[in-house]
C-alpha cells in the first residue's frame, strides 16, 4: 500500500543499479545520488535508512546480476515538506500525492548503457485494477505506486523492477547539495504558475527555488522581438528541458559530490528526509552496481518520450498516445527489445490491384498470418499492372521496407505524402507471404540499448527508435 514506509530493507539481492546513477527520482525532473568508489561503504549503512514503499508482488522478478533493469522514477506533486509560506503551496493542498513526472530509467550492467523513457503526465489511458480511463498521473492519486506502475504494464506492455519517488522539498534540497545545476537560457524566460523568472539570457546556475520552477514549467515563455511567446509544445517541451537538466546535474553531482564527502553526506541525508524507494532495492544493489557504472558518463544518457496529439475530455485538457511504428520501437527498448520493427507494430491497408477475385482479402490473410495488422479496403483497378507496390507516409519507409520484405514477389516501394497508412495494392506478381522476411534494405541498428553518446546527439534510422534530442543539450554551460 502506497505510503508504508520501513526503515531497515530485508529484500534479497538483486540486480544492480549505478555508481553515477544510485539514486534518481523525478520530481518535475530526475536528479541523481552520487556515491563515489571510496564513499560507497559510508552510503552503504544510511542507504539502508530510506524510507521504503512496499511492492512485492507488483514488481517484475530480477533474472541476474547482468541483465537490464527498468527503474519507475516518479516526481510527487506534493509540497507538505516546504514552508508554509512557500509560494509552491499556493492552491493546492500540500498532502496531495499526483505524480507530476513519470519517467523509466533502464539499466544494461553488461554494457554501462543506460536509457530514460518520460511518459507525458496527461497521457489518457484505461487505468489498471478497473479504475476507469483517466490521464495516467491520476493513478498515484488513485492507488499509488501499484496502481501506476499495474497501468504502466497494461498499456505499454514495460515491466517495473525498482521504484524511485522524490517530492518537492527532496529535489530542492538535492539541487542545494551539489550547489545549484548551470543551465543555458537561450532567451529570457518565465513562466508565472511556477515563478520561474529569469530576465537575461546566458549561462545561469539555477538555485534550489529557480531548478524546480524551470523542471516544473508547463507553460515556459521566452522573450523573442520584445514579444514573450510560449513554448506550443506544453508538457512535451517540459519533458526535453527535464532531461537535459538530468544530464547537467548529474555531470554536477559528480563534480561535486562524488569527491566530496561533505557534500555526499549532505546528499544522503536530503535522500532520507523525501526519496522513496522499494523494499526491495538494498545497499548492496546499489554497491554492486556501482563496480559496474563507475566509468558512466552522464552525457550518454539515451533519452526517449512518448508523443501525442492533444485533446479535452470533458474540461479536461489530455494527450492521446500517437501510436506507429515509431512508438512500438521506442516501447520495444524499454520492454528489452532491440527497437526495430516487428509486424505487429504496421497497420497495412489492402487494395486488389489486378482484378482477380478474391486476390484482396488473400493477400489481407497472408498479411495477418505472419502478424501484420492487415485490412481490405476493396478495389484498385490498374493498379498492379506493373507489379506490387507498397506506398507509405512520411516517417514509414522502414515499415513499408517490411512489409515487401515479407512478400515473395517483392513490392516497389512509394512515398504517398497524402496517406496515414501503409498501404499494399496487389500487383501481376502477387505471389503471397514467405517463410521468414527477406534481410532488410533499410540501414538500421539494433541494439539492446542504443549507445548513447552518440544517439543522443544524431539521427536514428526510421527502423530504429529515435531519441529526443532538445536543442538545449547542443548549447555549451
Amino acid at each position: 500500500m502506497q505510503g508504508t514506509r520501513e526503515r531497515h530493507g530485508t529484500g534479497r539481492r538483486r540486480r544492480t543499479w549505478g555508481q553515477r546513477l544510485a539514486i534518481a527520482g523525478g520530481c518535475a525532473s530526475t536528479i541523481g545520488l552520487l556515491a563515489s568508489a571510496t564513499g560507497l561503504a559510508y552510503a552503504f549503512r544510511k542507504y539502508e535508512r530510506l524510507p521504503r514503499v512496499e511492492l512485492s508482488g507488483v514488481l517484475g522478478e530480477s533474472e541476474g546480476s547482468d541483465e537490464p533493469e527498468n527503474y519507475l522514477l516518479v516526481g510527487i506533486d506534493n509540497a507538505s515538506d516546504l514552508p508554509a509560506d512557500d509560494s509552491v503551496r499556493i492552491g493546492r493542498d500540500p498532502t496531495d500525492l499526483r505524480s507530476d513526472t513519470i519517467m523509466i530509467l533502464r539499466t544494461d550492467p553488461a554494457s554501462g548503457r543506460a536509457a530514460l523513457l518520460s511518459l507525458p503526465r496527461d497521457l489518457y489511458l484505461t487505468l489498471a485494477d478497473g479504475m476507469g480511463q483517466g490521464r495516467i498521473n491520476l493513478a498515484m492519486q488513485r492507488g499509488g505506486a501499484p496502481l501506476l506502475i499495474r497501468t504502466i504494464a497494461q498499456n505499454f506492455g514495460i515491466e517495473i523492477n525498482h521504484y524511485v519517488q522524490v517530492d518537492f522539498a527532496s529535489f530542492r534540497g538535492l539541487v542545494d547539495a551539489i550547489g545549484g545545476v548551470p543551465v543555458p537560457i537561450p532567451r529570457p524566460a518565465r513562466d508565472e504558475e511556477t515563478g520561474l523568472d529569469i530576465p537575461e539570457a546566458g549561462c545561469h546556475t539555477l538555485d534550489p527555488v529557480e531548478s524546480l520552477a524551470y523542471v516544473r514549467s508547463r507553460h515556459y515563455e521566452e522573450e523573442i522581438n520584445g514579444r514573450w511567446v510560449e513554448d506550443a509544445r506544453s508538457d512535451i517541451g517540459r519533458i526535453a528541458r527535464q532531461q537535459d537538466f538530468i544530464r547537467r546535474a548529474l555531470s554536477r553531482a559528480i563534480d561535486r559530490g562524488a569527491r566530496n564527502p561533505g557534500t555526499l553526506d549532505q546528499l544522503i541525508d536530503v535522500a532520507l528526509g523525501g526519496i522513496t524507494v522499494d523494499s526491495e532495492l538494498t545497499a548492496d544493489d546499489i554497491f554492486d552496481l556501482g563496480t559496474r557504472f563507475r566509468s558512466f558518463d552522464p552525457q550518454s544518457l539515451a533519452t526517449y518520450s512518448l508523443e501525442g496529439t492533444p485533446d479535452t475530455v470533458g474540461e479536461a485538457q489530455i494527450l492521446r498516445l500517437v501510436e506507429g511504428p515509431q512508438t512500438e520501437a521506442t516501447l520495444a527498448l524499454f520492454r528489452g527489445g532491440t527497437g526495430e520493427l516487428s509486424p505487429q507494430s504496421v497497420r497495412v491497408t489492402v487494395r486488389n490491384g489486378t482484378g482477380v477475385p478474391r486476390q484482396g482479402a488473400e493477400a489481407t490473410e497472408a498479411l495477418a498470418g505472419v502478424g501484420f495488422a492487415a485490412t481490405v479496403a476493396g478495389d484498385e483497378p490498374g493498379g498492379g499492372d506493373s507489379g506490387t507496390v507498397v506506398r507509405y507516409p512520411p516517417g514509414q519507409e522502414a515499415a513499408a521496407d517490411l512489409v515487401s520484405r515479407w512478400l515473395a514477389g517483392g513490392a516497389t516501394l512509394e512515398a504517398a505524402p497524402g496517406t496515414t497508412a501503409i498501404e499494399l495494392v496487389t500487383g501481376t506478381d502477387w505471389q503471397g507471404t514467405r517463410p521468414e522476411a527477406r534481410p532488410p534494405t533499410t540501414t538500421s541498428t539494433p541494439t539492446t540499448l542504443p549507445d548513447a553518446s552518440s544517439s543522443t546527439t544524431a539521427p536514428a534510422s526510421p527502423s530504429s527508435a529515435t531519441p529526443t534530442t532538445p536543442d538545449l543539450a547542443t548549447l555549451d554551460c
